[in-house]
C-alpha cells in the first residue's frame, strides 16, 4: 500500500486515469521475497483452518459474484448468478445491476436490504469461489483440494477455508505480477471530464461492491450497493435458523447465544465487527 498508494492508510497516489507515479522494477523486487515467505504462512493457515470442527450447515441462497474468463475476478468482470436451486448460471451487464439488485427498507432495521430478482442472495467468498474456481492459480487449486473443498461450498462456516485459499491465490497472483512487471511509459492517461453515467463493480473481501455515478462536470448523482446490504437478508435468515435450532436443543445461556450469532454473522461479513462494533444481543426469555 505504501509503495503503490503513497501511504498505508487512505492512499494518495491513485488518480483518475491511473497513478501519479508508477513503481520501478527495483522497488517491487524486494516484495517478491516477502511474498514467498508469506506464502508459507498462507499454506499453514489453509491447513490450520481446514481442521476446524465445522457445524453441518447449508445455505441455499443464489450466489452473486463477478466473473471474467481467464482470471479469478476481483477488480473487474460481469455480475454472474449461480442459482441456489441448481439451475444454470446467468449473467447481466454491470450497467443493469440496479434492475436486478434492488434495495428496500425493512420495518425492523435502519439498514437497507437488497434482493436479487426478488430473491435472497449471497455475495462474498463462497460466491466468488463457486463461480470462479476454475480460474484459481495451480497453487490455490491445490490448496483447495488439500482443504477438502469441492467445486462449490455452501457451508457458511467453511467460508474461512475459502478465504484462506483466496489468500494463497492473492499471494501467487502478486508474485506473478511482479515477475512480469514492466513500468508503463506513463503512470496515467488523461481522462477529460464530460457528462455521462458510469457503472462499476469490484470484489471487496466481503463481496461484490457496486457503484454508479452520474456527472455533468460535477457529480450529480451517486449510488453504491455494498456487500453487507446484499447479504443482510441471508444473515438474518441464518440467525433465525441457528437460534431456533439452539433453543430446540436446550436452553443455551446468553453468552453461548451471543457467540453463536457472532459466528453466523462473521461467516458472511468478517469485517462487520470492526465497522459497526456489533454485537449487542438482547434475550427476552418468557
Amino acid at each position: 500500500m505504501e509503495l503503490l498508494g503513497g501511504r498505508a492508510i487512505h492512499p494518495v497516489n491513485v488518480r483518475v486515469g491511473g497513478f501519479h507515479r508508477a513503481p520501478t522494477r527495483d522497488e517491487l523486487r524486494p516484495l517478491h521475497g516477502r511474498l514467498k515467505r508469506a506464502m508459507d504462512d498462507a499454506w499453514a493457515t489453509v491447513r490450520w483452518v481446514s481442521r476446524f470442527d465445522f457445524p453441518d450447515a447449508h445455505c441455499d441462497e443464489d450466489f452473486l459474484a463477478l466473473a471474467e474468463p481467464g482470471r479469478y475476478a476481483i477488480a473487474s468482470g460481469t455480475p454472474t448468478v449461480l442459482p441456489g436451486d441448481g439451475g444454470p448460471q446467468r449473467a447481466f451487464p454491470v450497467g443493469d445491476f440496479g434492475e436486478h439488485v434492488v434495495e428496500r427498507q425493512v420495518p425492523h432495521s435502519t439498514a437497507l436490504q437488497a434482493e436479487l430478482d426478488g430473491r435472497r442472495h449471497l455475495t462474498g467468498s463462497l460466491a466468488r469461489y463457486a463461480i470462479n474456481v476454475q480460474w484459481l492459480s495451480p497453487a490455490a487449486r491445490q490448496a483447495a483440494r488439500e482443504a477438502g473443498l469441492g467445486p462449490v461450498c455452501r457451508n457458511p462456516y467453511r467460508s474461512i477455508v475459502v478465504r484462506a485459499v483466496e489468500v494463497v491465490y492473492a499471494i501467487d497472483e502478486a508474485m506473478r505480477i511482479i515477475d512480469a512487471y514492466e513500468p508503463p511509459p506513463r503512470p496515467s492517461v488523461e481522462v477529460p471530464p464530460h457528462a455521462g453515467t458510469g457503472h462499476g463493480a469490484t470484489e471487496a473481501p466481503r463481496g461484490l461492491l457496486y457503484h454508479t455515478l452520474a456527472a455533468d462536470g460535477t457529480v450529480s448523482d451517486a449510488r453504491l450497493v455494498p456487500p453487507t446490504a446484499q447479504n443482510q437478508g441471508a444473515i438474518e435468515e441464518d440467525l433465525r435458523r441457528l437460534v431456533q435450532a439452539a433453543m430446540d436443543d436446550g436452553d443455551p445461556g446468553d453468552a453461548e447465544l451471543t457467540a453463536l450469532c457472532e459466528r453466523a454473522i462473521r461467516n458472511h461479513d468478517p469485517c462487520i465487527s470492526c465497522s459497526t462494533h456489533f454485537l449487542e444481543l438482547t434475550v427476552d426469555r418468557s
